[in-house]
């Protein structure tokens, strides 16, 4: 049976979402019992069971979304359900590039809304994991059709470079999140910053101590804030202490 023009083209643009590569995200939770020690090996999520959507067939993804409104929470109903329509309604051609070519990955999919900020004539919103993973949806304030411009997937990970690791850390130390910290540390270090972070901009200095002490110094207050990372790298959790040193 030949297939309509209609029908062909929705299934190639849902094969299209469906198909690209994944975006793997290390998958250890951490929990409040974290303690510090070498962690265990990460593990893949289990396959994602197909949506009972009406509007698509044989969605790859599964997943839920808490808090926001308006064009971002759309934006991430009709993600969730591979809702190709919706999709390309809501974004630019590019933006439905930057989406097809996350596909489907391999994160927890418990999204909640952490920041939504405006700049320069458009919003900024923020869809945030368990894991401190970000989606970050970029929306023209002026437009009604075709109102996001960007789609962008911030993943937490897990650097086998000391140095990597321990930016990853100040970064989400930096952008206030907390569930990033946690996976990249344990919850008695995220619990013992009780000062706010400083402005981003920083330099960071390698100590000659034994594994991994950086000191990063913050441009726009000079403060010196300590990273020590002692627990194997790769994995969660190799951040083993975290403070201000003046």
């Amino acid at each position: 049976m030949r297939l309509t023009a209609t029908a062909a083209a929705l299934l190639a643009g849902l094969a299209l979402l469906a198909g690209c590569q994944s975006t793997d995200e290390p998958s250890a939770a951490p929990s409040a019992n974290t303690t510090v020690g070498p962690a265990a090996t990460t593990t893949t999520e289990a396959s994602p069971q197909p949506s009972t959507a009406a509007t698509t067939t044989a969605c790859a993804m599964t997943g839920t979304v808490t808090g926001g409104d308006g064009t971002a929470l759309q934006f991430m109903k009709a993600w969730l359900t591979c809702d190709t329509t919706k999709l390309k309604n809501l974004t630019t051609d590019a933006a439905y590039t930057q989406v097809t070519k996350i596909g489907t990955p391999k994160l927890d999919m418990t999204w909640t809304k952490a920041t939504c900020d405006g700049a320069a004539g458009a919003t900024y919103c923020t869809y945030r994991n368990k894991l401190g993973s970000d989606l970050i949806i970029r929306t023209r304030n002026d437009a009604t059709d075709h109102a996001i411009t960007e789609v962008r997937l911030d993943v937490t990970v897990y650097y086998t470079d000391a140095e990597k690791y321990a930016r990853e850390y100040l970064d989400a130390f930096v952008n206030h999140n907390k569930p990033r910290m946690l996976a990249l540390s344990s919850q008695s270090v995220v619990d013992s910053v009780v000062a706010d972070a400083p402005p981003a901009g920083y330099t960071l200095t390698l100590t000659g101590e034994p594994h991994w002490v950086y000191s990063a110094q913050f441009t726009a207050t000079g403060e010196y804030w300590i990273v020590t990372i002692r627990n194997p790298l790769g994995k969660a959790h190799a951040v083993t202490a975290f403070g201000n040193a003046g």
